[in-house]
């Protein structure tokens, strides 16, 4: 039995067998495609795209307890292991961005009382000095978020479901 768009997408309750997961994830990567092009189309000083930018990250937070919470139910887990997986996340992106010059960059502006007091000449030195620093992270982020995401989304679309009824809800039938 397939779901629904709606269930699958917008429901984080019950279980969701193999088949309707990979729907979902197809589903989640197309309406992720859909926003960000209308955003880039509206433009950045929009404010529309504005508008529509604001819920963006909670509506994808959402879809993503829906779609990978319901399929961690089928195999018998709770939603921990999916906050497990934005949690390693957060702490790849923080640890490669500081890795990379990011934290000489936030020690250089530690130097200033405001903002408003460095001079702007120095303040473009900053900037233009960790910039290039920062960007030489940017291919080992993206490979390392790719390979969590791309990890768990395997495991998650691969596993088998438990078998029979667990707390989440009965068998898939």
């Amino acid at each position: 039995m397939t779901l629904s768009p709606y269930k699958i997408l917008l429901s984080p309750v019950g279980r969701m067998g193999r088949k309707d997961f990979w729907i979902g994830f197809i589903l989640f990567c197309v309406v992720s495609v859909l926003v960000n092009f209308i955003l880039k189309q509206l433009g950045s000083g929009s404010t529309l795209a504005f508008l529509i930018s604001l819920p963006f990250p909670f509506l994808v937070l959402h879809i993503c307890y829906a779609v990978y919470g319901k399929r961690l139910h089928d195999m018998g887990r709770s939603f921990w292991a999916l906050t497990w997986m934005i949690v390693s996340i957060l702490l790849v992106s923080i640890v490669i961005m500081l890795s990379f010059g990011g934290s000489e960059y936030f020690s250089e502006f530690s130097k200033y009382e405001r903002k408003a007091d460095i001079d702007p000449a120095i303040l473009e030195a900053i900037i233009e000095r960790y910039q290039t620093r920062l960007a030489e992270g940017v291919p080992i982020l993206r490979g390392l978020l790719m390979a969590i995401i791309g990890g768990f989304t395997l495991w998650c679309g691969l596993s088998k479901p438990q078998a029979g009824d667990n707390k989440y809800g009965p068998a898939l039938t």
